[in-house]
């Protein structure tokens, strides 16, 4: 009985350093699920960035080529 009071503080010390580890990897652990879904997710948005640029720069092609045919036409008819 009396060794454990002798060693009660090194012994709740150590309980808590025990829990306060355990508790630090199951933070530890969420914060890289939270990591992974944020990778995810970026990766994601990426590739909708990525597919509405080229569904921009193919609106844009489309837009230069009338553009281009508007300016031949108008062009032609002042010729005439």
């Amino acid at each position: 009985m009396d060794t454990i009071r002798e060693w009660w503080g090194a012994i709740m010390a150590a309980t808590g350093l025990g829990v306060w580890l355990i508790r630090l990897e199951g933070a530890s652990k969420s914060a890289l699920r939270e990591v992974e879904r944020l990778e995810k997710q970026l990766d994601a948005d990426r590739k909708a960035i990525s597919e509405t640029r080229r569904e921009q720069n193919e609106m844009l092609r489309e837009m230069r080529a009338d553009i281009k045919r508007l300016l031949e036409r108008s062009s032609s008819r002042r010729d005439c």
